[in-house]
């Protein structure tokens, strides 16, 4: 990825479908420093269990319910979740 943004540098690479293989640390940090969003397939061979995360990848609450995606916060780069409905009270 660094080769191609500096060989390539007039390319504007703004996103990045990669598969598992490409599931490091110093990927993600690259395609961020373009300037790129990145999806990248999740590497079980990296990883031990995540802890915090249901089995789809969602944030889960302390009593392991899956938190719902409600939108993109464009200002902190982030996503941002709802408590699940079975955590209200």
């Amino acid at each position: 990825m660094k080769g191609v943004h500096e060989r390539l540098s007039a390319l504007l690479v703004s996103f990045s479908t990669l598969d598992a293989g490409y599931d490091y640390p110093a990927i993600y940090e690259q395609i961020h420093r373009m300037g790129a969003q990145f999806i990248i397939a999740y590497n079980k061979k990296n990883e031990s269990a995540l802890e915090g995360f249901a089995q789809h990848f969602a944030l889960s609450c302390a009593r392991e319910y899956s938190c719902r995606y409600d939108s993109y916060d464009s200002k902190y780069k982030t996503l941002k979740y709802t408590s699940p409905k079975e955590c209200k009270d």
